[in-house]
């Protein structure tokens, strides 16, 4: 009991520290990315938290099994470090005593892998694909802000200010270039005190009014241009207005997935099987990790961990794979159990390797002795 305490603290604590740091890794490279799509005008400012929030469950559903993977490896190579592990050898407590001991964390990670798999991360999912057709249905032109150069339609606009009701663009410039029939590039240059959105009900066309100032034309490398005054000027964009349908799989919910599945939809059999095989990650993890911490006190605890962060790595990347071959339906789905099998196997043969080896040697030796 004392054992099992004892472990289910260290277990629990190390876990958590590594899943903090790696979302926090993670999460600042897509923070990055983020910025980047409101600096373009693709994403608005003020949806940054949201759009981070919808994306956390997936990322925990990847970290969380490889923290418990981390920390297993960590707590146990300390054991072996600190001949902890001789001493508990010594007192009659194997592998598979420890591993007993260890099951009720597994079983609470794997229920909490299989939360984020079968409902936080398509919730958030869904969340974060419909913040995106919102933003794409909106009209770029509610995104313009004053005073930053945004693209609209083919063209880079700036414009100084605002009207107070937000219904018109002051001291606005548009610039754009298109292709002539003989290959040159022809540049237009617009400028208007005032502009305002337009939509004809009768055509179903967007265009832009512009009102008070000039047109420019004019190409590289010469001094000549055209230049026209106008009062008003008629400008047609194209803005989307319709918000698109979510169609991405990764965002239906699990019942959507299973109708899908009985459908006969391969792709749905794709996500369905990633799904189930995310919660199953965390027990093989626990067998191969208490299977790879064992390490000379000498060496180090951190001896082996690159090697079993990589051949954990090779697990859910072999499942990745499978997952698109079975979405292709060039595999059937026995192949993704098969990868989770030989996996397990594998864990099992490497955490009684010393039994096993033992009980070999003896055999040998009875053998010989028969001989």
């Amino acid at each position: 009991m004392i054992i099992r305490s004892y472990l289910t603290k260290q277990l629990l604590l190390t876990t958590f520290a590594v899943t903090s740091l790696l979302t926090l890794i993670l999460m600042g490279g897509r923070v990055i990315k983020f910025f980047g799509m409101a600096a373009d005008g693709r994403l608005d400012v003020s949806l940054l938290s949201a759009v981070l929030l919808y994306r956390l469950p997936g990322f925990l559903e990847l970290i969380i099994p490889l923290s418990f993977f981390i920390a297993v490896l960590l707590v146990f190579g300390r054991l072996y470090v600190d001949n902890e592990m001789a001493v508990l050898s010594s007192s009659g407590v194997s592998r598979w005593q420890l591993i007993i001991a260890v099951l009720p964390i597994a079983l609470v990670i794997t229920l909490l892998i299989a939360l984020f798999s079968f409902y936080l991360t398509p919730k958030g999912n869904f969340l974060y694909e419909k913040v995106f057709n919102q933003q794409a249905s909106r009209n770029t032109f509610d995104m313009i802000k004053a005073g930053e150069f945004q693209h609209l339609d083919n063209n880079m606009l700036y414009a100084r200010a605002l009207s107070e009701d937000k219904s018109q663009l002051l001291d606005v410039t548009l610039y754009s270039q298109k292709a002539k029939n003989d290959g040159t590039m022809q540049q237009v240059l617009l400028y208007a005190q005032r502009v305002t959105r337009r939509f004809d009900t009768a055509t179903g066309i967007n265009y832009l009014q512009l009102e008070q100032g000039h047109r420019y034309e004019f190409q590289a490398n010469q001094v000549a241009y055209n230049r026209l005054d106008f009062k008003s000027y008629q400008m047609r964009v194209q803005l989307q207005n319709e918000e698109k349908e979510i169609t991405r799989i990764r965002a239906f919910s699990s019942p959507q997935i299973y109708q899908r599945l009985q459908a006969g939809d391969v792709v749905a059999l794709g996500e369905w099987l990633w799904r189930c095989s995310m919660p199953l990650l965390a027990p093989v993890a626990l067998l191969l990790a208490i299977a790879l911490s064992k390490v000379n006190p000498r060496q180090g605890r951190y001896l082996k961990l690159l090697p079993a962060i990589l051949l954990y790595i090779s697990l859910v990347v072999l499942i990745g794979a499978t997952r698109n071959k079975i979405e292709k339906a060039k595999l059937s789905a026995l192949s993704l159990w098969a990868v989770h099998l030989s996996y397990f196997i594998l864990a099992v043969v490497l955490v009684s390797w010393d039994e096993l080896r033992l009980r070999y040697q003896a055999w040998q030796q009875r053998q010989g002795q028969i001989t």
